[in-house]
């Protein structure tokens, strides 16, 4: 062994020491490499002067070289042996000599190189790493809607681009795209999933700011429009009597009947599992991760509800979910099957006067016209409170007032009917 001191060293006034390989000095052979065997403690086969390989107790052979920088003892991995031969070794060898040429530690570059590498991150490795991350509370089904809507609209232009490559007019033109094709809200969605990637991706170290920002007030906006409803008393009680004649499943049939008197969105009645039905206390409870507000929300259950759930339990109460899916009772029923439903009553008596959204209008507009506190009806509603500043969110406000106003509804309502 000898040792010799870098002239760039020399200049700079380090003493910077390494240890030169000899060519021709080989201590160990690739054959006598190959056939180490394992042994009771870990041991080194010395192969180059500094160069080494680690024979592991488990059969496993790492390639080792140790080195002196600036007065002190080193030592850097170079890889598994057979992977790295002694040929590869021996060049990774050069390259820290190389490096230690230029004053520089091998293994300080090797951890320098490394965590640059693990910053560089594709979209489509940054957005993957996000979802999992984002939606590891979520439902199956919101995590597969997300994803599909990424994998539909952004991932097969920019997947493969490197995050911090990517520029505003690049992601803007995608999203605008999707807007041009009719999709507006969805645009909006994909975009909102692109600014929380590119957040994601700023507090990993992936890119340095969130670029949606950069178009911020530039995407279309979906005109908003009345969901179609019925409010005159006739015509409602025209609609729950063909309801009553309809003649399809006694779950479908149920599902319209409670739709109608607890006016809950579509995706929430048809997610609701039996675990939510508080009996004892006539209180259904939908969890905070079925809500489009992400709030617990509790319904007062009216005498005429409670009924229904009553004598639809014995046929559905095997499944998890109130309204199974007919073909799984695994899965809940299809979100649009209130909806599709009503298109069929009557041979399409309801189309365009009603859909199943639209029993929200219509308790809301009954409900304001006869007197019920908008406070309490907009709760009922699970709407957000507007103007209003609150500590801390209480699922069970106004209770009594919403336990009165909704038996009053149901009882309205059986009124019409009859």
């Amino acid at each position: 062994m000898f040792h010799a001191v870098s002239p760039h060293c020399k200049q700079s006034g380090i003493r910077l020491v390494y240890t030169l390989p000899r060519h021709g000095e080989d201590m160990t052979t690739n054959i006598e490499i190959k056939n180490a065997k394992p042994k009771e403690n870990d041991y080194t086969l010395n192969v180059d002067k500094g160069l080494s390989i680690l024979v592991k107790t488990t059969g496993s052979k790492l390639w080792r070289y140790r080195y002196s920088f600036a007065s002190k003892r080193c030592m850097i991995s170079l890889g598994a042996y057979p992977q790295v031969s002694i040929k590869d070794a021996r060049a990774k060898q050069r390259e820290c000599l190389d490096l230690l040429d230029k004053g520089i530690n091998p293994s300080a570059n090797k951890q320098t190189e490394k965590a640059k590498q693990s910053s560089e991150k594709s979209f489509s490795e940054a957005a993957l790493e996000w979802h999992a991350r984002h939606y590891q509370h979520s439902t199956d089904q919101r995590k597969k809607v997300s994803l599909r809507r990424l994998e539909k609209y952004i991932l097969p232009t920019i997947g493969k681009v490197q995050l911090k490559d990517i520029e505003a007019p690049m992601l803007f033109n995608l999203i605008e795209s999707v807007q041009d094709s009719g999709r507006i809200e969805t645009g909006k969605r994909v975009n909102s999933y692109c600014s929380m990637i590119f957040r994601y991706g700023v507090a990993k170290g992936y890119c340095s700011r969130d670029l949606t920002q950069d178009y911020k007030g530039m995407l279309k906006s979906a005109k908003s429009k009345n969901m179609p409803t019925l409010v005159k008393s006739d015509e409602i009680g025209e609609l729950l009597r063909d309801i009553n004649d309809y003649p399809g499943t006694i779950i479908v049939k149920s599902a319209l009947h409670i739709s109608a008197y607890i006016f809950v969105r579509p995706k929430e009645l048809a997610n609701s599992k039996w675990n939510y039905i508080d009996f004892e206390n006539s209180q259904w409870i939908i969890p905070a991760e079925q809500m489009k507000l992400k709030r617990d929300h509790l319904i007062p259950i009216s005498s005429q509800v409670k009924a229904i759930l009553k004598a639809l339990r014995p046929i559905t109460g095997d499944s998890e979910y109130i309204f199974p899916n007919e073909k799984d009772s695994n899965r809940h029923m299809h979100n649009e099957t209130v909806n599709k439903t009503l298109r069929r009553i009557k041979d399409g008596k309801y189309i365009g006067r009603i859909v199943s959204h639209g029993f929200r209008a219509m308790a809301s507009t009954i409900l304001n016209e006869n007197q019920f506190r908008s406070d309490v009806i907009e709760k009922q509603l699970a709407h957000e409170q507007r103007n209003k500043v609150r500590g801390a969110y209480n699922r069970a406000e106004y209770l009594k007032e919403r336990t009165e106003m909704m038996q009053w509804y149901a009882d309205y309502l059986d009124g019409l009917n009859q």
